[in-house]
């Protein structure tokens, strides 16, 4: 399903009930299936000015005749820190109908401007190439984790989570957990945990980005530790050879619950001149129980 969505710029600022129970695993172990491959690979970054107090809630658009695999949002140009920013939705979507984009909306919490990279994983579509989307509905200063699961046969490339059916606005959500995993280790889902701190009950939209198995399919995870009223800014990083198609970022060992993570950053990323690929996250725990942190970077080779 691919939602058509309306995006703003907007420059302005903006208890958690008991989540939603879901069984995830972090490995992927899924029924083989004839492998797609990935033709006309890109990752496009539109710069957006991130007012120090201040919110933006914008898009990445694909290049005519791509579509989005995956997507995120992060600080640009600045080094490596805590920036004080807030992901309060990332998603991907269409606009006019016709146009794939990644869509993320971010607050600056901190006294500093910033300037914000929102980017999309674009590439020509995937034969069998659906976006699935799960609502539930987050009720006002609510709680939900959960997932959208793609069709059997297929795996997730990318996913996220956003607010549908409210227009463009800041809703006040965070975005707490983003990342794929399994169940019962044959399903490939997309998880998120978002919370609502306004008072409106909002409809959340969870997203997965699906296809069949692409070549050199794998999902890396790196597990880091995560504080107690902590802060963590690491990577994924995939093998040689291959390409970054999604990730994100999740408490791992400690079943399902509100971890009180806060997603600050998420996004797609190189080092070492481009040579090789990876996917960033920036978490932090506002519990003052240690977590370990999964880090997820969906690759495979590209065409």
């Amino acid at each position: 399903m691919k939602r058509s969505i309306k995006t703003a710029v907007v420059v302005a600022m903006a208890t958690c009930a008991a989540p939603s129970l879901v069984g995830l695993a972090s490995t992927q172990a899924l029924a083989a299936t004839t492998a797609v491959k990935i033709g006309g690979y890109t990752v496009v970054e539109k710069t957006f000015s991130l007012p120090a107090g201040g919110f933006v809630r914008s898009t990445a658009p694909c290049p005519a005749g791509k579509v989005v695999l995956g997507g995120g949002a992060a600080v640009v140009g600045a080094g490596s820190a805590n920036f004080g920013t807030v992901i309060q939705e990332s998603e991907p979507g269409t606009v006019g109908g016709t146009t794939s984009v990644w869509l993320a909306a971010v607050s600056n919490q901190s006294s500093t401007n910033r300037t914000l990279g929102i980017f999309a994983v674009c590439a020509k579509k995937p034969k069998g190439y659906k976006v699935v989307e799960k609502t539930f509905s987050l009720p006002a200063h609510g709680f939900v984790r959960d997932t959208a699961l793609c069709p059997v046969r297929k795996v997730v490339l990318g996913g996220g989570a956003a607010v549908v059916g409210g227009g463009s606005a800041n809703f006040g959500t965070v975005v707490q957990e983003s990342s794929p995993g399994t169940i019962s280790g044959t399903r490939s889902v997309w998880l998120a945990a978002v919370s609502n701190h306004s008072a409106t009950k909002r409809t959340l939209g969870v997203f997965a980005v699906c296809a069949p198995k692409p070549t050199n399919y794998s999902v890396v995870e790196h597990k880091v530790s995560l504080p107690g009223g902590g802060f963590v800014r690491d990577t994924a990083t995939c093998p040689a050879g291959k390409v970054v198609l999604g990730g994100g970022s999740a408490v791992v060992g400690a079943g399902t619950g509100n971890f009180a993570t806060v997603v600050q950053e998420s996004s797609p990323g190189t080092f070492g001149g481009g040579a090789t690929s990876l996917w960033l996250a920036a978490v932090s725990n506002h519990s003052r129980t240690s977590r370990t942190l999964g880090i997820f970077a969906v690759c495979a080779a590209k065409k």
